[in-house]
């Protein structure tokens, strides 16, 4: 909690983010609907009426958490599907980048984001749904990029997309902060993992003759769908 004298000394856009920051923590220790104004005050040790300076509403806070999520989601995902590199680099970027700077060091705010989408007002659930949508594009072109490259198997680039997003966002739900064995590091190279043991159309740097058993399903499957294809021509000579 901060104390009055160190709130005021602050600058006015700090003094701001520090009325978001405690609303965040107050709606994610309450829920967004148990919890009132007066809270969010306590929490900074100021009163009510003090918090009009800074915000109009519960929802006009809500609204700001909404939208610094959405910043902390899009600090670095456009920029690592512009990098110069092979699809499956990037796509190690991003899962490292969207559990660790995304989820893991805005706990409070991304358990707020994923919890209360349905109290905010219509307009702003419309933003927040095309935000989202622009975050998917990222990854599907990622994965769009790397199929049509031969490093990922043939699949649903956007199902895939909306699997990979919904498994990292998933962590706010278990995650506890100095619990035994989930360091952000080791669940980051965890989830990569099994993405690639599923996604990778080969381990990288080893060559297609490393996988024959794989190739010959490969080649059956398209000898017999060319067998099918040259059958139906032939009904029509």
């Amino acid at each position: 909690m901060s104390q009055p004298s160190e709130f005021k000394a602050l600058d006015k856009s700090l003094r701001k983010q520090q009325v978001i920051d405690a609303a965040t923590r107050v709606f994610h220790q309450k829920g967004y609907h148990s919890a009132t104004l007066e809270d969010v005050a306590a929490e900074l040790g100021l009163s009510k009426a003090a918090l009009y300076h800074y915000v109009s509403s519960k929802e006009d806070l809500l609204s700001h958490i909404y939208l610094q999520a959405l910043e902390a989601f899009f600090a670095s995902a456009y920029e690592i599907g512009r990098l110069d590199l092979a699809p499956p680099a990037k796509l190690r970027r991003f899962i490292r980048h969207h559990i660790q700077q995304v989820i893991i060091d805005n706990l409070a705010m991304f358990a707020v984001f994923f919890a209360e989408e349905n109290q905010l007002p219509e307009a702003d659930r419309r933003q927040i749904r095309r935000e989202k949508a622009k975050y998917t594009q990222v990854v599907e072109g990622i994965l769009a990029q790397g199929m049509a490259q031969g490093h990922f198997r043939p699949s649903d680039p956007r199902l895939t997309a909306f699997a990979l997003i919904g498994m990292c966002n998933w962590v706010y739900k278990w995650y506890r902060p100095g619990a035994k064995g989930f360091d952000p590091q080791v669940i980051s190279e965890h989830f990569i993992t099994l993405l690639e043991q599923g996604l990778l159309a080969r381990p990288e740097g080893q060559a297609a003759a490393g996988r024959p058993r794989e190739l010959v399903q490969e080649l059956r499957r398209q000898a017999q769908a060319l067998a099918a294809q040259i059958a139906e021509l032939e009904k029509l000579c």
